[in-house]
């Protein structure tokens, strides 16, 4: 399966589930379709800061973390006994808020739940007592999901940066979390059916930030491709008789 189909089947599965798409409106009110479609909490942090999110992790116990550098976040997701709370800075425009929730939306769905429902679909529903932190894997547990490749580890955050034998692992979470967050908001049959798909368009249509707007009409766009070396030579042959 291809990340782009991964991506439609996710989103198309999200959105039947609650009823279709186009009941949340266009642009997609896409707070109201989580809250009605997951255990999800929204909450809008003015000024969000990775400062912001290592105050919460050391207060509720997670794996403690702490950036000697902190940076500004347009939002963070926090997931634990099959329920989860996303954090959205304040200050961003609604366009930038809207895909801050899409895509921390897609890291619960890719990257909590499907891990969640493979480990049950695998071990049976006791396993999420281990996925819970409510008791440890025994030593069948661990080497069955070695060999099975379905890991039943308690979920572990992916904050930071600094460790270069993560950096491949995150930032491929977070291209598949972008794929399913647009695919969420501005659904790719929809986009190639617009009779004008210029970045503007897309933008007011999905309302969508510029620069996600531009990616897709980029991606739109017919290929313009050079005319190649034989029909070059052509006009050239074409210019001399």
């Amino acid at each position: 399966m291809t990340a782009r189909s991964q991506s439609v089947d996710l989103a198309d599965t999200f959105w039947r589930q609650i009823g279709g798409r186009s009941l949340f409106g266009n642009p997609v009110d896409i707070e109201r379709a989580v809250g009605r479609a997951l255990p999800v909490a929204i909450l809008r942090v003015p000024g969000l800061t990775s400062s912001t999110i290592c105050e919460v992790l050391n207060r509720i116990g997670a794996d403690p973390w702490v950036e000697s550098t902190p940076r500004a976040l347009h939002g963070c997701l926090f997931a634990d006994a099959g329920a989860a709370l996303v954090l959205v800075n304040k200050n961003d425009p609604e366009d930038e808020q809207r895909l801050t929730i899409a895509h921390e939306v897609a890291h619960l769905l890719l990257h909590y739940l499907k891990p969640r429902k493979d480990a049950v679909a695998a071990f049976g529903p006791q396993i999420l007592a281990v996925l819970d932190r409510t008791r440890s894997s025994t030593h069948g547990e661990k080497l069955s999901a070695a060999l099975r490749d379905v890991p039943i580890e308690p979920f572990r955050h992916a904050m930071d940066r600094r460790q270069l034998h993560l950096a491949g692992r995150v930032a491929a979470m977070e291209d598949e979390a972008d794929d399913l967050a647009i695919e969420l908001l501005a659904p790719w049959r929809e986009v190639r059916s617009m009779s004008d798909p210029s970045a503007d368009s897309i933008r007011r249509h999905f309302g969508l930030p510029a620069i996600a707007a531009a990616r897709l009409a980029t991606m739109i766009q017919p290929t313009r491709t050079s005319s190649g070396v034989t029909a070059l030579f052509g006009k050239i042959m074409e210019s001399k008789s």
